[in-house]
């Protein structure tokens, strides 16, 4: 297990399948730091919807413009940021719809990968960048494991 700060960066263009690389860079790291396989998995279906929705909302589907993955452990906490670079802002959503209220018409049911994204990180923010852009944070917290 890694206990100390630290962090790693990727880039990649906005084509589709590209999001299968991410998931698997964010995923080894999170291996390397000590994360265990069910943290893992749930953070790599998150992962692979926020680099989609970068891909094709944020970035619409245009291959020049990037998309930027920072994902970073400090000994408790795992976050994943990914960012993309378009001019089309990504709904800010505080509390996604369930998928009750969906199936009721009280939302579209676009936006199942918000509402993913929400129930498998411990923390979800969808934020304009600070650049042209949106950054969907993820957020997961090591979780402790009793030894016997």
């Amino acid at each position: 297990m890694h206990n100390g700060q630290t962090s790693i960066e990727l880039i990649f263009p906005s084509i589709l399948g590209y999001e299968i690389i991410a998931r698997r860079v964010v995923a080894t790291f999170a291996n390397f730091v000590g994360f265990d396989q069910a943290r893992i998995d749930d953070l790599k279906t998150a992962v692979s919807e926020a680099c989609i929705n970068a891909i094709e909302h944020g970035n619409q589907l245009q291959p020049h413009l990037p998309v930027y993955i920072t994902s970073s452990y400090d000994g408790h906490r795992f976050a994943v940021e990914v960012s993309d670079t378009g001019t089309n802002p990504l709904a800010i959503i505080k509390e996604p719809k369930t998928i009750e209220e969906k199936l009721a018409g009280a939302a579209s049911l676009r936006g199942m990968g918000m509402m993913l994204m929400a129930a498998l990180a411990d923390e979800f923010i969808v934020e304009p960048s600070a650049a042209p852009g949106n950054t969907v944070r993820l957020i997961w917290y090591q979780c402790e494991v009793a030894h016997t």
